[in-house]
């Protein structure tokens, strides 16, 4: 196995950690938001090319610049909380409505919550 697969690998086997990372920051931006892994991650089928998709759902009463959330998101926890700067991280950034979509279509979703809440 090459260095670089072992490297990503080991990215991967810490999504729980980057996870709570990003949580904290999105917490520290916008109270209220609720914050899942979904994808290949939360339903245990990991490849090379898999990254860390997290869903954060802002409350429906909250007007956002998504763009400019994911990168303060990725900023905060990066400055704040340790996310390493090359962590395989993937935010999808939705309001309550939207979120629905990605439970529907998840055979599993993981909660983060460090019950800080």
């Amino acid at each position: 196995m090459s260095s670089w697969v072992r490297y990503h690998f080991e990215h991967l086997r810490r999504w729980r950690e980057y996870a709570v990372a990003v949580m904290r920051a999105a917490r520290d931006l916008i109270p209220g938001v609720r914050v899942f892994v979904i994808g290949g991650v939360a339903e245990g089928r990991t490849t090379v090319l898999s990254d860390i998709d997290i869903l954060i759902i802002i409350p429906r009463e909250v007007t956002v610049n998504k763009g400019r959330l994911y990168r303060d998101i990725l900023i905060r926890a990066m400055d704040v909380y340790g996310l390493p700067w090359d962590a395989p991280v993937e935010l999808h950034i939705v309001n309550d409505d939207e979120g629905r979509y990605y439970f529907e279509s998840s055979s599993r979703v993981i909660e983060i919550d460090d019950g800080s809440r």
